[in-house]
């Protein structure tokens, strides 16, 4: 936790503004290979910019709002033939300045589940992770996206969707639509899958 709290000094690019959220690169570490915490984060961090040059993430802010993309897309989707779909969506949100009401990035803000959400969690505006309120991408990322997510995130899929909806968590089962009307049935289509499997 102090190597965490260093605010990554010396180690994370500028962009980064001081978080390790989204740069430590997904692998195997072994800790005894390490003096302290801190080396074995930079050797993350290290990593992750070898993965991101090598996939040509251009540098600079942009590569911090691509991560910050990649980790939304991998905190509302696990199946992967969904990535670009959830990217699109997002980018169309972000172009029209509408909030990206993402469950996944209000949680990350309550340190919580999607699931343990509360009604004062979703109107909690002091929340700068709230972005059922606040227009535009969170300040941070929200987990370590992986390759694939980075690369969605990069090339969206086109279409002109603004919502989609998991109606399955079992099979990852994603709907997506342009329209608000369809959204809502979508959302009802989950509800009554949810309903039927309460322990999920």
């Amino acid at each position: 936790t102090a190597a965490l709290n260093n605010k990554g000094v010396g180690v994370l690019p500028t962009c980064a503004n001081g978080s390790y959220e989204g740069w430590l690169q997904p692998g195997t570490y072994d800790p005894k290979s390490y003096k302290a915490p801190a080396d074995m984060l930079a050797a993350m961090v290290k990593a992750r910019i070898a993965t991101l040059d090598a996939l040509k993430v251009p540098t600079g802010p942009e590569r911090e709002k691509i991560l910050t993309i990649a980790s939304i897309i991998g905190g509302e989707v696990n199946q992967s033939q969904y990535y670009g779909k959830v990217s699109r969506v997002i980018a169309n949100r972000l172009a029209q300045n509408m909030p990206l009401g993402m469950d996944s990035v209000i949680a990350y803000g309550n340190n919580t589940q999607d699931s343990e959400l509360t009604e004062t969690m979703l109107t909690d505006a002091s929340n700068p992770y709230n972005d059922r309120i606040h227009a535009g991408l969170p300040p941070t990322p929200i987990n370590q996206p992986n390759s694939e997510m980075i690369e969605a995130a990069m090339n969206p899929t086109p279409g002109d969707w603004l919502y989609f909806v998991t109606v399955n968590l079992d099979t990852g089962e994603t709907e997506f639509t342009d329209n608000n009307a369809q959204f809502q049935q979508y959302k009802s289509q989950y509800e009554a899958w949810q309903k039927d499997h309460p322990n999920v």
